[in-house]
């Protein structure tokens, strides 16, 4: 077995979580109108009843990367916003501090967002749809995650870790639902529970977000007047997700240096409240006057539940190339379009003490 994914009394390695849009529910793909191949996965992902890793492209396991290993991994997310081609992308770097604790650092860019609100925003302009957006630097997001529960028994392992979450980001986010790895600064924790059994690997993640408050200026729709200090308040919002791995290739291993393949089929919802805004700065002696948000679908509370299949190869057990594309299950996220299309490329560095 490879010691860096199947050793279940090791550690296993770790990918990306990661995600912008208005489009009436008419417009989403459904599971009638999914591509052949897409289904094919999903009936050989059900059919399969086995054995797998925990390499999730979307969740996160509660497994930890190995004590003194470092990884750095690429990550796109891409979709069709009407005629506009939104993009967001990810540079994280783990590192595995103790052997039951890991660090990541991920800064993000993207066009998703501008670094002021919208002109007239809320009342006008939300969401903005197919608006050019310049690619700009969102801002960094760290996390720890410690597993505290270890069970390892012959061909399977359970294993529970909690996470933390930190954010500081330096976009104007025009959306209710909070994401903080490239929409909100705030903080975040949550529980991961991972089971593995042979090719199988399962996992579960319930989390909580609490998003901070933008100030900043709202301008006006007339070139030359000036804008309006405006605070725009997000409501804490739920994560969570169901996600299955199975291990298609090879069936036995005979070294390091073989070839993985794993396909995956994960459930990612989230739930949240509706965004208050308030116009005027105390700071310059102006008063607040609260902004209704009523009636505005991007800015009302909601809860949504998606779908991504996806696969992935894992070359020489050190570089990962993973895909996975989204679709909704019920409602949908009014940050982005579907589908989503996820790339990520992870490689991993281990280092070797000299004798």
């Amino acid at each position: 077995m490879s010691s860096l994914n199947y050793d279940c009394s090791k550690n296993a390695i770790i990918p990306i979580a990661y995600s912008s849009f208005l489009i009436e529910s008419s417009h989403l793909p459904t599971f009638a109108s999914m591509p052949k191949a897409l289904l094919h996965i999903i009936l050989l992902f059900f059919a399969c009843a086995a054995s797998a890793q925990e390499l999730f492209p979307i969740a996160e396991p509660a497994s930890n990367v190995p004590k003194g290993v470092l990884g750095i991994r690429f990550y796109d997310e891409t979709y069709n916003e009407v005629d506009r081609i939104r993009n967001l992308f990810a540079l994280r770097l783990m590192y595995g501090a103790r052997s039951k604790l890991t660090f990541y650092a991920t800064p993000t860019v993207s066009n998703h967002h501008n670094k002021e609100l919208p002109p007239e925003f809320p009342v006008h302009n939300t969401p903005q749809i197919g608006v050019t957006h310049p690619y700009l630097f969102n801002g960094v997001d760290f996390y720890a995650k410690y597993r505290f529960f270890t069970h390892d028994a012959q061909n399977s392992h359970f294993r529970a870790a909690i996470y933390g979450e930190y954010s500081i980001l330096h976009v104007a986010h025009d959306e209710a639902e909070p994401t903080l790895l490239d929409d909100n600064s705030g903080v975040g924790t949550g529980l991961i529970a991972t089971w593995l059994h042979n090719h199988l690997a399962i996992s579960f993640t319930g989390g909580y977000i609490h998003p901070f408050k933008y100030s900043g200026t709202v301008p006006d729709e007339i070139p030359g007047l000036p804008g309006v200090p405006a605070t725009v308040t997000y409501a804490d919002g739920y994560n969570y997700s169901l996600s299955f791995g199975y291990l298609l290739l090879p069936h036995t291993y005979t070294d390091y240096n073989q070839t993985n393949w794993n396909i995956y089929m994960e459930f990612v919802g989230k739930s949240y409240g509706q965004v208050q805004m308030q116009v005027g700065n105390v700071y310059y002696n102006l008063p607040q006057y609260a902004i209704s948000t009523n009636g505005i679908k991007a800015l009302q509370s909601g809860q949504y539940l998606e779908v991504y299949p996806g696969i992935q190869t894992i070359l020489r057990s050190t570089l990962r190339i993973d895909f996975s594309v989204g679709i909704p299950i019920t409602s949908r996220s009014y940050v982005h379009y579907y589908p989503v299309y996820n790339l990520g490329i992870q490689r991993y560095f281990f280092h070797h003490n000299k004798k």
